[in-house]
């Protein structure tokens, strides 16, 4: 694995807005070719690939419903076919709902699941044989700090991160023999649209557990997961890297 740069093909899911756009755009800086997966709303891709200093055509664009495991595969096996190969794959692509957990709608449960941790399993697990055969590879999952520490009416979501640090726990003691190594990142609370749709958000009350006194910006993550997509990350198996401005400590 080389340093981030033109050599390397990422593919990021959930790269339309927020932490996903933000790791796009800094990987298409270092020259990477990029498959970026989006979901209804292209938001700044088309920028992405414009600026790209190889050009638009070291950008492939999708729109991808992570819990359609045929999508999943066939955003794979785009890039391969492109690319010839995907060194990086970034699980950015995610949703948050929030309740009381008794009423706590049962649709809304499965739909957060299904995209937090069964599209990024999908993903992975359509990636990881043209990892292992190259036996070489990075898997970035994005999980969150509250599937580390929990929040009060965020059961699905705190369930579904939690499985998500769980699920790169055991991938990558599985293949990191096979030079495949697999680790994640759980933000905290960092400036996107879904942190703005939170109540904690408008009614300032998610500040108060914040030492550093602010929110994180998504470039502060994406330059996190650049790191282990590098040569930074060399001796990373298996890590739950958390920016969180102090909320878990």
């Amino acid at each position: 694995m080389t340093t981030t740069g033109g050599s390397q093909v990422v593919a990021v899911t959930g790269a339309g807005s927020g932490i996903g756009l933000a790791i796009a755009r800094r990987f298409a800086l270092a020259g990477a070719r990029l498959a970026l997966g989006y979901w209804r709303d292209r938001g700044g891709l088309d920028a992405v690939a414009d600026a790209h200093p190889d050009g638009p055509d070291a950008v492939q664009i999708h729109e991808l419903d992570v819990r359609d495991r045929m999508q999943a595969a066939a955003f794979v096996a785009s890039a391969e076919a492109a690319f010839d190969r995907v060194d990086v794959l970034v699980t950015c692509a995610g949703v948050h709902r929030w309740g009381p957990s008794e009423s706590f709608d049962w649709g809304e449960w499965d739909d957060v699941l299904a995209v937090n941790l069964g599209g990024t399993f999908a993903c992975i697990r359509a990636v990881l044989p043209g990892m292992v055969e190259r036996r070489a590879g990075r898997i970035v999952t994005i999980a969150s700090e509250l599937g580390l520490a929990g929040m009060a009416e965020n059961a699905a979501y705190c369930a579904s991160k939690g499985g998500v640090i769980a699920l790169t726990k055991a991938l990558a003691r599985e293949y990191a023999a096979a030079g495949v190594l697999v680790n994640c990142v759980a933000p905290g609370p960092v400036v996107t649209a879904m942190l703005t749709a939170a109540p904690e958000y408008t009614d300032g009350s998610g500040l108060a557990g914040l030492p550093i006194g602010r929110y994180g910006e998504p470039d502060e993550i994406a330059r996190v997961v650049e790191a282990l997509a590098g040569d930074a990350g060399s001796f990373f198996v298996g890590q739950v890297v958390s920016p969180n401005g102090g909320a878990v400590i």
